[in-house]
């Protein structure tokens, strides 16, 4: 996930934080302070705050716990993990490959709900504990806020649709039945949508009975899932069409450089005018490349300021982009593309030297004669 926030190691992934956790940490903060009056009465309000924020941030481990459990099953089915990412809709664990078996795909799936379903089951265990205890009636509260939460989390990410973690359920019976990995992708797709249209439904509904809130939430979350099937489907369609085709394929072999040194100013006049070119791989004098600049990132310096910012300046890091091999077979390069933005391009490095560069639009004319050579469906994106 893009605009993430390193935060370290845990169980040997790496642990990202996306900026929009601060939008569910509030949100949690908010609900749980708002319900613990109704339960836990005779507290000041910055007992609940505070009491709120606790319960949240151990809602957030809770997240964490379930997409660690992914990870970690993934790990032992000899799936290379690349990072856990926690953000606004709870997280994701970013793999590196496919499972070998529907088996392992499965047992992958269903390590996330298990152990939110866990969780439950032992916050609501503690409940009965800080009961027996005459606990203070706020921390048993948070302690039952928590149980609630988990089992609901637990729930609802089986739903049978893709991307939650039932859609990928369905896939690995779909696969085992039918044996075709490709058709099983799509059928999860296909049910996530339609797992999409009852959230959405039900969010209207919920929205024209008065409750604004819960109503557009529901709403949101089903949008999501909705677009996420869609690129679920296009990404399953896409690799079945490119199937065999390697970078070179598609690549534009041998771009212009952009010298590291020059100002923006005399870069976009000595180079970008009258160049077709849309990004530019970016060159020490020494010749070696060091990153990647985009039409889009030139436009966005100041006319003012072009005479003085050096190409350099504005280059995205060649660690922060898309690098593949020539031989290396394109589904593989697409997986680690974005569909818009500075890595919506990749480089194509041989021995260390650039000898091309993928764009959205030589995806695009490649897929278009690709869908004519084998009249394939349609494809709405590549990344």
């Amino acid at each position: 996930m893009r605009d993430a926030i390193p935060l370290g190691r845990v169980a040997g992934f790496p642990v990202n934080v996306n900026w929009s956790v601060l939008v569910i940490l509030w949100l949690f903060t908010w609900s749980l302070a708002s319900t613990l009056p109704g339960t836990a009465k005779g507290y000041s309000a910055p007992v609940y705050w505070l009491a709120g924020a606790c319960g949240a941030l151990v809602l957030l481990a809770s997240l964490l716990a379930h997409e660690l459990a992914h990870a970690v099953v993934a790990r032992r089915a000899g799936v290379a993990v690349e990072s856990v990412t926690l953000w606004l809709f709870g997280g994701v664990t970013n793999l590196g490959g496919e499972a070998k078996t529907p088996k392992a795909a499965f047992r992958i799936a269903i390590a996330g709900p298990t152990t939110s379903l866990a969780l439950a089951a032992a916050f609501g265990g503690l409940v009965a504990a800080l009961r027996a205890l005459h606990a203070a009636p706020v921390v048993v509260g948070v302690a039952s806020w928590l149980a609630g939460i988990n089992l609901l989390l637990g729930l609802f990410n089986l739903l049978p649709g893709a991307p939650l973690d039932g859609g990928r359920v369905l896939r690995a019976y779909l696969w085992r039945r039918h044996g075709d990995i490709v058709r099983a992708g799509i059928g999860a797709a296909h049910a996530g949508r339609a797992v999409a249209f009852v959230l959405i439904g039900l969010g209207l509904a919920e929205f024209v009975a008065g409750g604004v809130v819960g109503g557009v939430w529901l709403a949101f979350i089903g949008w999501f899932i909705f677009a996420a099937s869609r690129e679920e489907e296009a990404r399953i369609t896409t690799r079945q069409l490119f199937a065999g085709v390697s970078v070179s394929d598609a690549m534009t072999a041998h771009p212009h450089t952009a010298p590291a040194w020059l100002t923006v100013e005399d870069f976009i006049q000595r180079y970008v005018l009258g160049d077709r070119h849309s990004a530019y791989p970016v060159a020490d004098p020494d010749g070696s490349i060091v990153g990647l600049v985009t039409l889009t990132q030139l436009r966005d310096v100041a006319p003012d300021a072009r005479g003085s910012t050096r190409v350099a300046d504005i280059a995205l890091p060649l660690d922060a982009v898309p690098t593949a091999g020539p031989r290396e077979p394109l589904t593989a390069l697409l997986e680690r593309m974005a569909p818009t933005g500075p890595r919506s391009r990749a480089l194509v490095l041989d021995g260390g030297e650039v000898v091309g560069i993928v764009t959205p639009s030589d995806l695009t004319r490649l897929m278009d004669v690709y869908r004519l050579a084998h009249r394939g469906p349609a494809v709405t994106s590549p990344v």
